[in-house]
C-alpha cells in the first residue's frame, strides 16, 4: 500500500520546496517557487484544495508568457488556445449563473446592490446565521459549501501582473471567457466587488496571484508570518442537519477573508471588516460520538451598521443595519488569514 495523501502531500511539499534551491533550470516548474514562497510567509501548510490550483507552467513558460501578454495583439484563443490548457485556466467555460453556489455572492455581497436585485435564486436560507448558533449541542444545516466552480490554476504573478481587471482587458486575453452570457455575467459581478468603494471600515482587494494574495494579507494584518485557515472537507455539507460538538475562537485582533470567485484564472476577493471573529467548528452526525464530520471555519462580522439595508444578510436574518451581527461559513477554497503568535 502507498503512503496516505498527508503523507504524500508532506513528501511533496518538502521536495518541492528543497527542489527549487537546488536548481536554477527554467524548465523547473513554477509550482515549486510557489510552495517557496508559502513556506516563506505561511506558518502552517498549503490545504490541498489550494495545492490543487498551483501553476502548472514552468519557470520558461512564465517568462515567455509574461512577454507575449504585453501585445495588444495577443489573445488566449484559436493559436494561443494551448496556453489555457498549459496553464490549467478556464477560458472557454459556459457558466449557468443560479448553480454556482448564491452563497458565494450572498456572502461579501456588502455594498454590491447589483447582486441583491436578483431575487429568490441567490437567497439560501442557510447562508448567514447568528452567532447563538455557534454553542455545543445546537444543530444547523450547512448551506451547499461544495465546489462547482470550473478548476482554474492561479497565474504566476509575471503574468498576473500585466492584467487590468477589467471586462475589455479579460475580453481581450480571454476572448472565449465572454462568449457565453451566463459567463460573462459572472465575471463582470467578480470585477464589480472589485470595483466598489470600500465599506466603512473595510480594507479590500482582488488579489490576481497567490503571491500577491499572501503580500495583501501580511501588509493589511501588519505582521510577517501568517496562518491560513478554511474548513477541512466537503463532507456533511448537503443540507444534512448536523450537531456542532466543539467550537473554537481564535484569539486574533484583525482577520483577512479571502473568497473564491470567477476570472479566467484562480481569482479571489479579499478582504477585512473590522469587529470580526474567527471560530473553527466541529460538526457531527445528530447523536454521533465519534469523530467530527467535518471542521468548518465561521466568520462573524459583529458590526453590521455600516451595511446597506438591502443586504441579503438581512432579509435572511430578518435584521436591520447594526441590529445584530452576521456570520457565514467558509468553503474548502475560501481561506481566513491570521498572523501567527507564539501562543498558537
Amino acid at each position: 500500500m502507498g503512503p496516505s495523501f498527508p503523507t504524500f502531500f508532506a513528501m511533496f511539499s518538502f521536495l518541492a520546496y528543497t527542489s527549487i534551491s537546488t536548481t536554477t533550470s527554467q524548465s523547473a516548474p513554477f509550482s515549486s517557487t510557489q510552495i517557496k514562497f508559502w513556506h516563506e510567509n505561511v506558518q502552517n501548510k498549503m490545504p490541498s484544495p489550494i495545492l490543487k490550483k498551483l501553476s502548472p507552467l514552468t519557470h520558461n513558460d512564465c517568462e515567455s508568457y509574461a512577454s507575449m501578454i504585453s501585445d495588444d495583439d495577443f489573445g488566449f484563443s484559436a493559436a494561443d488556445s494551448k496556453f489555457c490548457a498549459l496553464a490549467k485556466l478556464s477560458c472557454n467555460a459556459a457558466l449557468e449563473l443560479a448553480s454556482q453556489r448564491p452563497e458565494v455572492y450572498n456572502r461579501y455581497s456588502n455594498n454590491r446592490a447589483s447582486i441583491l436585485d436578483r431575487p429568490n435564486k441567490l437567497e439560501d436560507p442557510f447562508s448567514f446565521f447568528r452567532i447563538s448558533l455557534l454553542k455545543n449541542g445546537n444543530t444547523l444545516r450547512l448551506p451547499n459549501l461544495q465546489d462547482s466552480l470550473p478548476d482554474r490554476a492561479f497565474l504566476p504573478p509575471q503574468i498576473a501582473s500585466k492584467i487590468s481587471l477589467n471586462i475589455k482587458e479579460i475580453s481581450r486575453l480571454f476572448p472565449g471567457s465572454t462568449i457565453h452570457a451566463a459567463t460573462k455575467e459572472t465575471i463582470e459581478i467578480t470585477l464589480s466587488y472589485c470595483d466598489a468603494a470600500a465599506i466603512k471600515g473595510e480594507v479590500k482587494s482582488c488579489p490576481k496571484s497567490l503571491e500577491e494574495m499572501i503580500d495583501f494579507s501580511k501588509s493589511a494584518l501588519g505582521g510577517k508570518r501568517l496562518i491560513s485557515l478554511t474548513s477541512k472537507t466537503t463532507q456533511g455539507i448537503s443540507n444534512t442537519q448536523l450537531t456542532i460538538k466543539n467550537v473554537k475562537k481564535f484569539n486574533a485582533d484583525k482577520i483577512i477573508a479571502c473568497h473564491e470567485s470567477y476570472l479566467p484564472f484562480a481569482a479571489y476577493f479579499c478582504h477585512s471588516l473590522s469587529s470580526t471573529s474567527l471560530y473553527s467548528v466541529d460538526v457531527v452526525e445528530p447523536k454521533s460520538t465519534g469523530a467530527p464530520v467535518n471542521t468548518l471555519v465561521a466568520i462573524c462580522h459583529m458590526d453590521t451598521s455600516p451595511w446597506p439595508e438591502n443586504h441579503v444578510a438581512f432579509k435572511i436574518l430578518k435584521l436591520r443595519p447594526g441590529q445584530g451581527e452576521a456570520c457565514h461559513w467558509f468553503t474548502q477554497l475560501d481561506l481566513a488569514w491570521i498572523l501567527h503568535t507564539e501562543s498558537m
